[in-house]
């Protein structure tokens, strides 16, 4: 399991360490074993880089019908990829499956599944990241690290993964999900572990509160 965020200082939301837990507790009792294997995650500010020079080019391509209306978080990462040459953003893309090689070492070598939160935090009120954008714009960007901290690491190394709603925070009735992956073209094992925790812990009934 992966319960650390992998950025320094960042903190879990209990409800999501309690998700992970009960969904370790539920594969063990289904017959599965929990090793303890450190997962070599690469140093965070230099996958966040590379990642960055990747993701701001995400627009390439899709001509604007209003530039003046694009969200200045998304007009300050146009620009900065329009910044960058070809050679530096083939080195980003090389330094990425570099980084990605030594994960995925540990899932074929070590252990066949990995837990986390899907999240770091409950799932927050619509339109929270837009708040204090008007003093930076890149704030939007920030606020979004605790949603996809343990996500966005597969993103880059392309692995199989799935978030599944398996806990339930009573306090504010609020789903909680867990994130299982697997090592490349496991998606047989993924699936199959997805829908014994969907028997085990189903969620179908729950119903979050209207506010």
């Amino acid at each position: 399991m992966l319960v650390e965020p992998p950025i320094a200082g960042m903190s879990v939301d209990p409800a999501c360490l309690a998700a992970v837990d009960t969904t370790l507790r539920t594969l063990e009792a289904a017959g599965h074993h929990v090793v303890d294997v450190p997962l070599p995650l690469p140093p965070t500010d230099e996958l966040i880089a590379a990642f960055m020079t990747i993701w701001n080019a995400a627009a390439a391509g899709m001509p604007l019908a209003d530039p003046d209306r694009i969200e200045p978080h998304n007009r300050i990462q146009r620009e900065a990829a329009r910044a960058v040459d070809s050679w530096a953003y083939a080195e980003a893309a090389q330094r990425t499956q570099r980084l990605s090689r030594r994960i995925v070492e540990a899932f074929v070598g070590s252990f066949d599944l990995l837990i986390t939160p899907t999240m770091a935090c409950l799932p927050p009120p619509i339109g929270f990241w837009r708040t204090g954008s008007g003093d930076d714009p890149m704030t939007p960007v920030r606020k979004s690290y605790p949603l996809a901290v343990f996500t966005s690491l597969f993103n880059v190394t392309g692995q199989p993964a799935i978030s599944l709603p398996l806990h339930h925070d009573a306090a504010s009735g609020l789903p909680v999900g867990v994130q299982l992956v697997t090592a490349p073209w496991r998606e047989d094992l993924l699936l199959q572990v997805s829908r014994t925790l969907e028997l085990e812990l189903p969620w179908a009934h729950r119903r979050p509160p209207v506010s």
